[in-house]
């Protein structure tokens, strides 16, 4: 399948009407367009590409080339493009070795971003390149040697006793009070303060709000402060105030795909699944044709953003009941994540039958497991097959796939590594405990659960369904709660909406009720939840909410009639 979507429209998908298209097919062309481009792999290295960004930072330069690498590298920086970002800004100091700013930001690329660490010998090669930029700074330029000073202290031998990148934060904060209308230094700034977060740290996270919001004011188009702000306000759990930023994110940097990709973050905390699924297809269409025009980032799949991004679109995708595009992302797993891949693949194809289990039953009923598929892969292999005889209406077999699910949670139980805090169990930053032991613990428990109160539902044991949805609930809210696991979620939707489910199948309007808002409360505009609210509602007599929550229903569904879903498979 041949489709190439322009980088410069590659935005449209967040909006329903672009280019008049039908809005499933825009994102399934654009993971058509991302295989095209893997498939395509065209090198071109040592360019400067447009739309990557929109920051502006005035070198200590006379020299043009240097300058307009400087900028694409800050930009680049600020789009968490690394590899280009350490080319860029070399290739800028080494143009002008002179350059204090150039080198600094050299130095800069080589540090610790949000989603990435170093190691200490990359910290000791960092402090090289920023005491070469100490020696190069112009007397009198109090602004740059501050920020060299700042990245020395960050690179120094002996880490302070805060920590490195908290006593950077605190280092440019400083600067930044400094220089109050400093909007370049400004962005840094906040970058540096929600750094710590990685280790779960939110400490810098207020301030690095109150630095953005300033800047957005001024500057409501400033890319850099737009990705930081709905990382921050994600952190500090006020996701909805990004929204009006987060839905243009993308198209004021349409070459680069995390920024394509980042305002998902929002949409998702705020319900917009059916535009996460489609903004998602479009930063993998940009991260597959720039991956492969720069052989320094190498092959898209390879990269960990476009798991990420994979991962996001799936989710989004399952969660509107898409189930065209729910099936393309499916089918994408295999072919755009080599088995080289290791990690990335395991994860991408176990997540994905997912979607064969819900939207292809019999697709899913047709797979078989390989004796080298992993413990995930056949957690989910399992899983898949109890949803897609849970569409057939075969209570034994789905009961027959859930204790198959539990005897490959016990062998995991076995040889479990440490489990890591719940902060790092997904996104970017945790791709290696998503496919390890410790998360196949929680995955097998919470799938294992879901089928044993599928199959209860299908018997007509509704108040047994209710127990077990329950206590998987809290599991799956223990193993992964929300605040810090919704980038992207690690198992596809909310429980207790299946406990809403059960409760109004047993007839209780009001539990059910009680159990549909509190779905809907970290996981908004649930079209399957909202349609069992709508129901509680009607069941209680209150017949004008009920056609309200019915409204908002089909309007968040992608899935034909949502009242026609069966209970038994909400």
């Amino acid at each position: 399948m041949k489709f190439a979507l322009a980088l410069g429209a590659a935005m449209v998908l967040a909006s329903p009407t672009g280019l008049g298209a039908n809005p499933v097919d825009i994102g399934i062309n654009a993971i058509c367009g991302a295989e095209s481009a893997i498939e395509a792999a065209v090198a071109a290295n040592g360019r400067i590409r447009d739309g990557v960004g929109t920051s502006e930072f005035k070198a200590d330069t006379t020299n043009p080339e240097a300058q307009a690498w400087f900028s694409y590298g800050i930009n680049t920086y600020h789009g968490f493009l690394h590899a280009e970002t350490k080319q860029a800004l070399a290739k800028a100091a080494e143009l002008d070795p002179g350059c204090a700013l150039c080198v600094w930001a050299e130095a800069l690329s080589l540090g610790s971003t949000l989603n990435y660490a170093v190691t200490p010998a990359q910290t000791a090669a960092a402090l090289a390149v920023a005491d070469r930029a100490a020696r190069v700074v112009k007397p009198g330029d109090e602004r740059t040697a501050a920020l060299v000073a700042a990245l020395q202290l960050r690179y120094q031998p002996a880490a302070p006793p805060e920590g490195r990148e908290q006593a950077f934060g605190k280092a440019m904060d400083a600067i930044a009070r400094r220089y109050p209308d400093d909007d370049a230094i400004a962005t840094m700034t906040a970058h540096a303060l929600i750094i710590p977060a990685r280790q779960d740290d939110y400490s810098g996270v207020a301030r690095a709000q109150e630095i953005l919001e300033a800047v957005l004011v001024r500057k409501p188009d400033e890319t850099a402060a737009i990705h930081y702000y709905i990382h921050a306000t994600e952190f500090a759990g006020h996701a909805p105030l990004a929204l009006p930023y987060a839905k243009r994110l993308g198209s004021l940097a349409p070459t680069a795909g995390h920024l394509v990709h980042m305002g998902t973050h929002t949409l998702m905390r705020v319900g917009l699944y059916p535009e996460v699924a489609r903004a998602n297809a479009a930063a993998m269409q940009v991260d597959a044709e720039t991956g492969s025009a720069l052989s320094t980032i190498g092959n898209a799949p390879g990269t960990r953003y476009y798991l990420h991004n994979y991962l996001f679109g799936l989710g989004g995708a399952m969660m509107a009941g898409d189930r065209a595009l729910s099936l393309k992302y499916a089918d994408h797993a295999r072919g755009g994540f080599p088995e080289t891949t290791t990690d990335r693949y395991t994860i991408a194809s176990a997540r994905s039958l997912v979607a064969l289990g819900r939207f292809a039953p019999d697709r899913a009923l047709a797979l078989t497991s390989a004796p080298t598929d992993t413990r995930l892969q056949k957690i989910y292999f399992h899983y898949a097959r109890g949803e897609a005889f849970a569409a057939k209406g075969d209570a034994a077999a789905v009961e027959r796939e859930a204790e198959a699910i539990a005897a490959l949670r016990a062998e995991a139980a076995k040889v479990q590594g440490p489990i890591l805090p719940p902060g790092r169990a997904a996104g970017v930053r945790g791709e290696a405990y998503q496919a390890g032991e410790s998360a196949n613990l929680p995955i097998a428990e919470v799938a294992a659960g879901v089928l044993k109160g599928r199959a209860a539902m299908l018997r007509g044991e509704a108040s047994q369904a209710a127990v077990i949805f329950a206590r998987t609930a809290i599991a799956q809210e223990k193993a992964f709660p929300v605040p810090k696991n919704f980038d992207p979620p690690p198992w596809w939707y909310p429980v207790r909406r299946s406990l809403a489910a059960a409760q109004l199948k047993a007839g209780r309007y009001a539990e059910a009720e009680r159990a549909a808002h509190a779905s809907l409360a970290e996981w908004p505009k649930d079209a399957l939840a909202l349609r069992i609210l709508a129901e509680a509602e009607a069941g209680q007599g209150r017949k004008g909410a009920a056609r309200d929550f019915t409204a908002e229903a089909r309007k968040a569904w992608r899935g034909g009639d949502v009242a026609k879903v069966p209970l038994d498979l909400i």
